[in-house]
């Protein structure tokens, strides 16, 4: 990807966290990339964009016995500051590692109802996954990027 279009989409994404910020409502991001290396510069970026903010990135990595993301970030004591940065959802646990995709179809207004900014940085697979699987959650979506 070239720099300028990576600034671009950080531009995207940090202008939606500053509004979702200033006005106390919630964020939901899905940013699907093409490698990992990419995800991570373009997590730093927008990490450091963030900051002056007074805002902080808290990564969060799907496991088995981290799936209910809704449920564990609306909970999360430092919520209003942070802006969450969600890997690894195919790696949620149950049946085919469905848990997490189910979890956030089932709960998801609980990332509106306790305001969240939440980014997802999944790769391809993850997307076309989180599309079929969790089709309310999909919807609730604010913006969507590829990378």
């Amino acid at each position: 990807m070239v720099v300028s279009e990576q600034k671009e989409q950080i531009g995207i994404l940090f202008s939606e966290i500053e509004q979702a910020s200033r006005w106390g409502r919630p964020s939901i991001l899905v940013v699907v990339c093409s490698s990992a290396k990419l995800r991570k510069e373009m997590q730093d970026l927008l990490s450091s964009s963030i900051e002056p903010l007074g805002l902080q990135a808290v990564e969060y990595a799907v496991s088995a016995a981290t799936y209910d993301i809704p449920l564990t970030l609306s909970r999360h004591p430092e919520r209003k500051r942070s802006v969450f940065y969600v890997t690894r959802l195919n790696r949620g646990g149950g049946n085919d590692n469905r848990n997490a995709f189910r979890a956030l179809n089932m709960r998801r207004e609980l990332l509106v109802d306790y305001p969240t900014r939440v980014v997802f940085w999944l790769t391809k697979a993850e997307a076309k996954a989180l599309a079929l699987l969790a089709p309310d959650f999909w919807a609730f979506r604010h913006v969507s990027l590829e990378a």
